[in-house]
């Protein structure tokens, strides 16, 4: 069965119709995915990837821009590359759900993995030290540090990869 990632303004139509019966079990996730994603892609605000299997909508993220204070970020993050001490361009991993019908299925790393790819290709065009994520609970943080995030020392739900260990990834 074939698995494929659409960007929100060019999803199928039944897809763009499957919005409305998404359940990832996080009423919020749900309601922006139905409500709000198209309004941000239009505004430019946040771009939203939708993944496919089967001709059903079985999840997606969405990416903006920020910037991170450089004291939010791990010490050992800033000492081994040699961050600059101010604010810090990012992208921001602003959400990611998996539908409760598809959990379990390695479907929610197939969308991290297209997310981490498209940073790189932002890195290429414009300013971006990594991704950063705030993750909603203790068990979605453990989702990323499987990935090789890392805790921000202060909030242990804001999470940071640097972009050359994303780099790193798709070189081996």
């Amino acid at each position: 069965m074939a698995t494929k990632i659409h960007p929100l303004s060019e999803l199928p139509r039944a897809l763009l119709d499957g919005r409305a019966v998404f359940d990832c079990g996080r009423p919020a996730l749900n309601q922006y995915l139905a409500q709000n994603a198209a309004q941000h892609e239009a505004r430019n605000v946040t771009r939203t990837f939708c993944g496919e299997q089967g001709g059903v909508l079985f999840g997606y993220y969405a990416l903006t821009n920020a910037s991170v204070d450089v004291s939010a970020l791990p010490p050992d993050v800033v000492k081994k590359y040699k961050l600059p001490t101010h604010q810090l361009p990012v992208v921001r991993l602003a959400r990611l759900a998996v539908d409760i019908r598809f959990q379990g299925k390695g479907l929610g790393q197939f969308l991290m993995i297209d997310a981490l790819s498209r940073v790189i290709r932002v890195a290429e065009s414009s300013g971006c030290i990594g991704l950063i994520v705030d993750a909603k609970d203790d068990k979605a943080a453990g989702f990323y540090e499987d990935f090789g995030f890392r805790r921000a020392p202060d909030n242990g739900l804001l999470l940071f990869m640097p972009l050359p260990e994303i780099q790193a990834l798709f070189q081996g």
